[in-house]
């Protein structure tokens, strides 16, 4: 009887929460496989590459100093690169 209340009955709550606690484990790892091959598939597509394009050159324009030839600068060189997309 003591056995029972003291030894059995905690274990099979360590167990039962052990084994929640792996299935939490896996579900948040495989939500986050799942995150980046959404990110990794979005960027490789045509609105990926168009956006981090003009973040970059949004970026770059307002790094540069010469502000008011700056943003022109940026989108004559990379031109040939917006058509594409």
């Amino acid at each position: 009887m003591f056995i029972d209340y003291f030894i059995k009955k905690p274990q099979k709550k360590v167990n039962n929460l052990s084994q929640q606690m792996d299935l939490l484990d896996e579900l948040k790892r495989q939500h986050h496989q799942a995150f980046n091959y959404r990110l990794k598939r979005f960027a490789v597509t045509k609105v990926g590459l168009a956006s981090a394009f003009s973040a970059g050159v949004g970026y770059g324009a307002l790094k540069n100093d010469d502000h008011q030839h700056g943003k022109l600068k940026q989108l004559s060189q990379f031109s040939w690169l917006l058509r594409l997309l």
